[in-house]
């Protein structure tokens, strides 16, 4: 299989989206901001990431592969090999996850929503209300990566 068969299979398994970007290896800080719509667009195409590394034996495979954007790519390119071996990891870690849609799901209980209303006096702040909530997914994303 060539890396371009080995992506398009990636991408019906797995959707068109970046590895990278999926799992939120990257600080939205870290990305470039583009000057034009054409390099901007070539910087997020998918490419096919080698897993065990093309030059050590590893193949065009969907074991052995990932999808990153050429922007990621270029970056997971200068992190240390460590970092690399870990990021690595959590390729495969992600797709040995399998997702099961069902229409029904049968438990002894019963599943109901609930719907939480902030206070009259309290104005919510939608904004602010994200920005805790990523702050909170860093931290337990930095947790992980230093285990």
């Amino acid at each position: 299989m060539n890396n371009k068969k080995a992506k398009e299979r990636l991408i019906e398994l797995y959707g068109p989206e970046c590895f990278i970007d999926k799992l939120h290896l990257r600080q939205k800080s870290e990305q470039r901001h583009y000057t034009s719509k054409s390099q901007c667009k070539r910087m997020k195409q998918l490419t096919f990431h080698h897993i065990r590394e093309k030059s050590k034996g590893g193949k065009a495979t969907v074991e052995n592969g990932a999808l990153l954007s050429q922007e990621n790519h270029i970056w997971f390119n200068k992190q240390s090999p460590a970092v690399q071996a870990k990021i690595n990891e959590m390729f495969q870690e992600y797709k040995e996850c399998g997702i099961v849609f069902v229409d029904e799901l049968e438990t002894k209980f019963k599943i109901q929503s609930m719907l939480l209303v902030p206070e009259r006096d309290l104005k919510y702040n939608r904004a602010k209300e994200k920005e805790r909530m990523m702050e909170i997914v860093k931290e337990y994303e930095d947790e992980e990566l230093d285990r």
